[in-house]
């Protein structure tokens, strides 16, 4: 779950300033922060007259029209970490950490300190602030909230015309039959709205009967509603348990300007219970289930893993606290930093539909993200009808984030999802339920440009707008530029009114029907969906300072009584992802980030732990996961192996790897069918494949690997052997060696031989010719002893 952009509460009271004006002040503060160290007062009055006037600006609109962040008199850092007192309108008085002594921002090495400050140094680096302007992110999601998309490298363009080379004409064909389709999708959306969304009882999802119209209706608008996941009682007992958790005194990060209800928090009781609930499992599950997943895709949906997101809070609070979802009068104690400021103020001024699509953004159309698998080439190629956007082949390994950015998810997710564990009402979120044709378009959409440009901004000319949207006016673009609408490096795809016409969000975005405490609603991952933060909760209108005077405060330490409870609403963000091979390996990492209270992988780009729950009291560990979900809770969070022998059991002693009785196990498990119930997974009849076999066989050796041996297959589709093919392997083997140990002997025998042989050739010429020589010079000898007795007696 990435930085959520969300709809904000317009205040009738204090002016708003324009988008130009804010837009014109972030790039100030962008210039400034680019060649100068962090704000200081002294900084601050060199200024000029109009940027400050900007700020002020911009800062009061942020105070009166948006949601700032969670409860009661806060003051904070220049680098945003908060510290926490007991109190929960919960996430509130926070107090200031300074920055670092002679802090470096020009990446210049520091001198090594001496022992003696070893002990400040350690304190120091407690402190270190969690963001600085220089390496915020935040400024690409300004560029949200104007009306020109920012431009990318020049690759970017080369990257586009790779892409259609050679499928130009039937781009071109495809886009018109997409604009006419979506036209129809739009007014299916807007005649239905709320009926489009289906629900079923957890008790039912093994009733064929009602899944079936589930099944169908989900895969059409790609959002569904399971009710009654996790009982009423156990959902009001964790929200208690997660505010006691969060009125202690520990450190926070603050949420973002832009979506000021969504916490930074991934080991709470409610989310760390929640995850692994049995009942939570069996319902992802049952979701992930319903893809048109194979025998050969290689991930296994019947083992469900956990994925470390964040938690959503709305509260409403008296007595001069600050509530999650804002108030009327802030209090002078909360200062926001410029960029916040300045985001809160764009978003404030902006009167366009701003929605999100998670899972990455330039990866969609990059060779080494989702091009990997290849996944969107029929839309590339201008067939995008032979678009399956439920097969997940596509998506086992892909890349979604290559730039790893904040927030931006790099396990593979099959549906987004959240728990309600509070009523929640209808307005909270929106959601646009068409998975396929919503994808196809923003896709497509850099490649196509209007020739006639968009009705000025507030025209109510049906006409003017009908011939702007009429497929005739849209065009390929001859020379493919650097902008990709919607998509900056490091941040979730955006889908915004401007950009995505074609869309029309202010009519294709719904909200679904009432959820209440524990109902979970899941959606497509390539699904845009928008979050508000006002607070629709049981109509508690918390924009009236004169509604909140009423109010008792939550979380002052005193017993919680029902109507506290009924004042604070709480979303857990909960996907369901499958277990792969590149899901195990995020899974090893997110364990490591579990046990030590550092937050999720994802969210931890840096590494160094920086607003890190390992202080916090109460923390769960893994006996409370045990207690909630079992061994199936412990192996979802990578904590216990998987097995597919006997029903589903584990072995609770550690064997050595040379033992018989792992390889035993090992073989068992990957033949997943030779033997009574070695093939099933309680709960699911449908038999292990071999795929899953692999994959979870890797997924041990990855978590595991002091209790499972490696094994590299052949091929990718190679099963492992079992203990009978071992022995017979290993027979084959043995007579091949003896063979092969003959046919050497017999070679050095031959070549001893040929050795002999050659030094044999090669001495005995010499010999011959030695003796002809002799011979010779005897021959002579003996002539000239005949010829001189033969004149002699002459």
């Amino acid at each position: 779950m990435s930085k959520v952009d969300v709809v904000p509460r317009a205040a009738a009271t204090a002016p708003v300033p324009s988008l130009e004006s804010a837009m014109a002040a972030a790039a100030a503060v962008a210039a400034n922060s680019a060649m100068s160290a962090p704000t200081t007062t002294a900084a601050s009055s060199t200024a000029s007259p109009r940027l400050l006037a900007t700020k002020a600006t911009a800062t009061a609109t942020a105070t009166s029209t948006t949601t700032t962040t969670a409860t009661t008199s806060t003051s904070t850092s220049s680098g945003g970490l908060k510290k926490q007192q007991p109190l929960l309108a919960t996430i509130s008085k926070s107090v200031t950490v300074p920055h670092l002594r002679n802090h470096k921002s020009n990446g210049t090495k520091r001198p090594r300190p001496s022992d003696q400050n070893k002990e400040s140094r350690v304190v120091k680096s407690r402190q270190r602030p969690i963001s600085s302007p220089q390496n915020s992110m935040e400024p690409p999601v300004l560029s949200f909230y104007g009306t020109q998309p920012v431009p990318l490298p020049s690759r970017f363009a080369s990257l586009k015309g790779r892409l259609v080379k050679g499928h130009e004409s039937a781009l071109e064909d495809s886009w018109r039959r997409l604009i006419l389709a979506l036209r129809d999708e739009i007014k299916h959306i807007d005649e239905h709205r709320t009926e489009l969304i289906p629900s079923i009882d957890f008790t039912s999802i093994n009733d064929s009967a009602k899944v079936t119209p589930f099944e169908a209706s989900l895969k059409r608008h790609g959002i569904g509603v399971i009710r009654g996941v996790v009982p009423a009682e156990d959902a009001g007992h964790w929200v208690e348990e997660t505010k006691k958790y969060l009125e202690t005194k520990h450190e926070f990060k603050p949420p973002p300007a832009q979506d000021p209800t969504c916490f930074d928090f991934f080991w709470t009781p409610a989310q760390v219970r929640s995850r692994a609930h049995p009942n939570m499992l069996q319902a992802q599950r049952f979701a992930m289930a319903l893809w048109n997943s194979n025998d050969d895709d290689r991930l296994a949906t019947r083992f469900p893993i956990t994925y470390a997101d964040r938690i959503r809070i709305e509260s409403t609070a008296a007595n001069g606290i600050i509530t999650v979802n804002g108030v009327a009068e802030v209090p002078a104690s909360l200062s926001l930093s410029p960029e916040d400021s300045l985001i809160a103020a764009a978003a404030a001024a902006s009167n366009a539909s701003i929605a999100q699509v998670d899972n990455g953004s330039l990866e969609r159309w990059e060779l080494d993200g989702y091009g990997r698998c290849g996944l969107y080439d029929d839309i590339f190629r201008g067939n995008w009808e032979a678009y399956n956007a439920w097969d997940p082949a596509g998506r086992v390994n892909a890349t979604s984030d290559l730039y790893n950015g904040a927030g931006a998810c790099s396990m593979m997710r099959m549906f987004q999802g959240i728990l309600a564990l509070t009523v929640v009402e209808p307005g909270m979120i929106r959601l646009l339920p068409s998975p396929k044709l919503s994808t196809v378009y923003f896709l497509l959409r850099p490649f196509f440009s209007p020739k006639e440009a968009a009705p000025e901004s507030g025209c109510e000319d049906a006409e003017k707008w009908d011939r702007y949207l009429h497929p005739d006016n849209w065009g390929l673009d001859a020379e493919q530029t650097t902008i990709i609408h919607g998509a900056v490096p490091g941040h979730a795809q955006r889908v915004t009114a401007a950009w995505h016409p074609h869309l029309q969000l202010d009519r294709s975005l719904v909200t679904p029907p009432t959820l209440q405490a524990g109902d979970y609603i899941v959606w497509h991952p390539d699904q845009a969906y928008q979050f508000s933060n006002t607070n629709y909760r049981g109509g508690v209108a918390s924009s009236s300072s004169a509604d909140t005077d009423n109010n008792t405060s939550i979380g002052s330490g005193s017993n919680h009584s029902k109507t506290e409870t009924s004042k604070t609403s709480m979303l857990v963000y909960s996907p369901a992802a499958p277990l792969t091979q590149t899901n195990a390996l995020f899974l090893a990492r997110q364990r490591k980030a579990f046990l030590r209270g550092h937050p999720g992988p994802d969210f931890d780009s840096t590494g160094t732990g920086l607003g890190s729950e390992a202080p916090h009291t109460g923390r769960l560990g893994e006996k409370e996961i045990r207690e909630v979900g079992g061994e199936e809770g412990l192996r979802a969070m990578g904590l216990a192996p998987w097995t597919l022998g006997g029903g589903g059991k584990m072995a609770q002693e550690e064997t050595p790897k040379s033992s018989p009785l792992v390889a035993e196990k090992d073989a068992e498990m990957i033949e997943g069918g030779s033997g009574s119930g070695n093939s099933l997974v309680p709960g699911t009849p449908t038999p292990i494949s071999r795929a899953e076999s692999e994959v979870v066989r890797l997924a041990n050796i990855i978590l595991f690997p002091d209790r499972y041996d490696f094994y590299m297959p052949t091929r990718a589709s190679s099963p492992v052997p079992t203990a009978k093919e071992k022995e017979k392997e290993s027979e084959r083997r043995g007579g091949k060696r003896k063979r092969m140990l003959l046919l050497g002997l017999w070679l050095l025998r031959l070549h001893l031989r040929l050795r002999l042989r050659l030094r044999r050739v090669m001495f005995r010429p010499r010999v011959v010719v030695n003796g002809l020589r002799g011979g010779i010079k005897r021959g002579k000898l003996l002539l000239n002893e005949a010829g001189v007795e033969a004149r002699t007696s002459a």
